[in-house]
């Protein structure tokens, strides 16, 4: 489509629906107040970003039980995960901004607004001026954000300081918001804010004590963080491990490190035992494979593993 096409075809639409907005009082045939259901239709985006915030939820679980079961690999995970929280974060924002508008609305302030005629056309007027000096400088804009989007989708998720920023003001208000605490822990540990990440995975198990993804990033930040091999801090990070194995007994990546635990409890056979099931449901020929392996290999020679 020519640039000139790309202008003229919105700016007639919009001109269109001005002109039909201005118009629209001669052609009513009662003197009530127009009503456009604003309250109808307040209540039933609410309804659906409800559902669509349960479902999103839903499949964030979802994606977690692949990736952590080997159905899935670990880059379509990353991109489908970002997605699904990019999206349930704007469900998010736009619940609390539909919470807050909630009986702002006076019946004087309603009535006011109908006597104001005059103002909806002034500011259609000025719509009109806006859209006819800005449209195409919108319309360009729009296609350099498609560009950028394509971009964040190939190369990866939503920027965490931004998240953080935002999911921080939101748990303030609702600390019991199960999605957002765990999109807090995610974003915490991939800035490397361990003690916060490590708090917003207890509150997470606090609401959900099942939750797989707290349990492995506890006791993965246990390990991480510690001062000193303290044993009972080790027997600690193993509880955590031993209870996502209980329904993932083969997860990779959960077996690497409850065996790097039972290594500093000096429980050498047991570890041994972890890493070989490890390896077994590792990518062969992968370079995480590779390095469990040799791990093995060192272990069994009695020398240090890492």
């Amino acid at each position: 489509m020519s640039p000139i096409l790309s202008f003229l075809i919105p700016f007639l639409i919009i001109l269109g629906i001005v002109l039909f907005a201005l118009t629209l009082p001669f052609w009513r045939k009662d003197s009530s107040p127009i009503s456009f259901g604003h309250d109808d239709d307040r209540a039933q985006e609410q309804a659906d970003l409800q559902v669509e915030r349960e479902t999103l939820g839903r499949s964030l679980h979802e994606l977690e039980m692949e990736v952590t079961q080997g159905r899935m690999e670990q880059a379509d995970y990353e991109r489908l995960k970002a997605t699904d929280e990019r999206r349930l974060l704007h469900v998010l924002d736009r619940l609390e901004e539909l919470k807050k508008g909630e009986g702002s609305l006076t019946e004087e302030a309603r009535v006011t607004a109908h006597r104001g005629g005059w103002l909806r056309a002034v500011a259609s007027g000025l719509v009109v001026f806006l859209a006819s000096m800005g449209i195409y400088g919108v319309l360009q804009f729009q296609q350099g954000q498609k560009i950028l989007e394509a971009q964040e989708r190939m190369g990866g998720g939503p920027n965490p300081l931004e998240m953080v920023a935002r999911l921080e003001a939101r748990l303030k208000e609702n600390p019991d918001d199960l999605q957002g605490q765990i999109m807090a822990g995610r974003s915490y540990q991939a800035l490397d804010r361990l003690p916060e990440a490590r708090k917003a995975w207890e509150k997470v198990l606090e609401l959900d004590p099942k939750q797989h993804e707290a349990h492995y990033n506890l006791g993965v930040i246990m390990i991480e963080t510690r001062k000193f091999d303290d044993p009972e801090l080790f027997k600690k990070a193993l509880d955590h491990f031993d209870i996502v194995l209980q329904d993932l007994p083969n997860q990779p990546a959960i077996n690497w490190y409850r065996g790097l635990a039972l290594w500093y409890l000096d429980r050498k056979q047991e570890t041994d035992a972890a890493w070989t099931l490890a390896s077994q449901n590792m990518e062969p020929g992968s370079k995480d494979a590779e390095f469990v392996k040799d791990a093995l290999v060192k272990l069994r020679a009695g020398e240090v593993p890492f």
